[in-house]
Formats: C-alpha cells, sequence, structure tokens
C-alpha cells in the first residue's frame, strides 16, 4: 500500500511528548530514518518559539522544519523562511488591555531572538512561562520593549477566556490579533489571521505540497486550523474534546508515544 501523505506535522505539547515533556529519542530517530527513505518530511508545528524547539530537537534540528509560535514563524534547515508578527506598540496594546480587564498576569512576549516576562509575574507562573521561552529577559515596564516583530504573546490565565480577548480587543483596535487555548491555563495571541494551518500551508507550498499531501496530530485548541486542513488529521487520545470534534481519527495517547504508535503503522506496510 503506498503511504498515502508526503508530510507530517506533529504538535508539541501533550501530542508529540509525553507528560514528563520529553519523547523516545530512539524510537524517533528509527521512525524519521523511515520517512527520510520515503521522502517523507517532519514538520513540528507548535506554540514553541524556535529557541525551545531547538533545545528540544538538539540531535535532529538539520533533519525537521518548523511551524513555530503557532504559525508565525517558519523554518527550514534552521533558517528563518517567513515571520509574521505584532509591532512594539500592538503588543503593548494588548497586554495593557488584558491587563486592565482581567488583573495582572504572569505575561510573555516573543521577540524574533529573545522573549521577555514582566517581573510582577508571581514565581511558580514565571517557572512555567519561561520553560517554553527556554530564554526570556524580564521587564518592568512592558512600555520599554524594544523595537522588534513579537511573534507571539502568551498570558498564564484560564485560557476559557480566549476568544473573549481576542473579540474584545479587535472591537477596540480593528482586526489585530487572533488568540488561542493553547492549554488549560495559557492563551496564546499571534497576529490576525495567523495560525497553524496558514504556517503549514506556506511551508508546503515551498515543497509543492498541499493539505492533500498532509498527516497532522494535535491536542488542544491550537490545533483546530492544522486538523481542519490536514487530510489525515488525528487527535490524541489524550487531547481536549474540542480537538476530537476537528480530527478524521484517534491516536493513542501522547503517554504511549501516540504520534510515532500511528506512523509505524503505514510505514511497516511499505
Amino acid at each position: 500500500m503506498k503511504i498515502p501523505f508526503k508530510a507530517v506535522a506533529g504538535d508539541m505539547d501533550g501530542t508529540f511528548l509525553n507528560d514528563q515533556r520529553s519523547y523516545d529519542h530512539q524510537l524517533f530517530d528509527q521512525v524519521l530514518t523511515k520517512l527520510e527513505k520515503h521522502d517523507i518530511r517532519f514538520i513540528v508545528a507548535s506554540g514553541r518559539p524556535f529557541a525551545r524547539l531547538k533545545n528540544d530537537f538538539p540531535e535532529f534540528i538539520d533533519r525537521m522544519d518548523f511551524v513555530t509560535a503557532n504559525g508565525s514563524r517558519l523554518i527550514v534547515e534552521g533558517k528563518e523562511v517567513a515571520v509574521e508578527g505584532l509591532s512594539k506598540q500592538q503588543a503593548i496594546n494588548l497586554i495593557n488591555f488584558v491587563h486592565n480587564k482581567y488583573g495582572s498576569m504572569a505575561t510573555m512576549a516573543y521577540g524574533r531572538k529573545k522573549a521577555y516576562i514582566g517581573t510582577e509575574a508571581p514565581a511558580k507562573d514565571k517557572e512555567f512561562l519561561q520553560y517554553f521561552a527556554k530564554e526570556s529577559t524580564e521587564i518592568s515596564d512592558w512600555q520599554n520593549l524594544p523595537d522588534d516583530v513579537f511573534i507571539e504573546l502568551t498570558f498564564h490565565y484560564d485560557s476559557k477566556i480566549a476568544k473573549d480577548i481576542e473579540q474584545d480587543f479587535n472591537e477596540q483596535y480593528g482586526n489585530l490579533v487572533t488568540t488561542f487555548a493553547s492549554n488549560p491555563i495559557a492563551i496564546d495571541a499571534v497576529k490576525y489571521g495567523i495560525n497553524k494551518a496558514t504556517g503549514l500551508r506556506n511551508l508546503l507550498a515551498r515543497f509543492n505540497l498541499t493539505s492533500e499531501d498532509l498527516i497532522a496530530f494535535g491536542d488542544s485548541g491550537n490545533d483546530i486550523q492544522m486538523l481542519d486542513f490536514a487530510k489525515y488529521s488525528y487527535a490524541m487520545e489524550n487531547g481536549m474534546e474540542i480537538a476530537k470534534e476537528h480530527a478524521r481519527y484517534l491516536a493513542p495517547s501522547n503517554n504511549d508515544n501516540g504520534v510515532l504508535q500511528v506512523l509505524n503503522r503505514y510505514l511497516d506496510k511499505n
């Protein structure tokens, strides 16, 4: 049976990674080698920035492509090929809007090369956000953000209000941001209209591929567009119900190497 896809896209947290934020490196190497033999690309499609992902895949980085920050930044062979984001002032306006409406909360702003976190954040919340940034600089006044393209902002708050933030902010400032419930206690915000599907579409086009060539795996709200986009879409057994509603198939749990299990089912038949 011919393998029906030419590219794989996988989310990280709750999908490719287990609950200890790790994965079976030996098994992944075996699967990646099989994919390469069939000229199938492996793409990480994550809310994580590239600085974190480089640390997650040190021995595989040159064998993969990346749709990072929920579609805002594309990396091929270790090099940035596209970036979309908010201006400094747009990022400041969003942070002030959220803090004024919902109260002060741990907040991180991701520039292209550096992430910034508010000094007022509780230590436990800082630890949660700083893990994803890999490296970050504390900032006491958001007005002092440097001039940069801000590819993503993350608010450590109940993600049930994610779409309320998007609607209310855009009503006041125009269509500037899209928000995702990337975790039960994390809300990601990116430039309006950007998501994992838009990032994947742009990346696949570079290789003359389309959604018809894609198998994708996800578990949460920021994977919905990707699951809708891919012809072969899998939600994780441990995933949110909203992700399962948008997927065609169900994969085993992230703690059971679900992504690699499914890929091996296809690969071992060929």
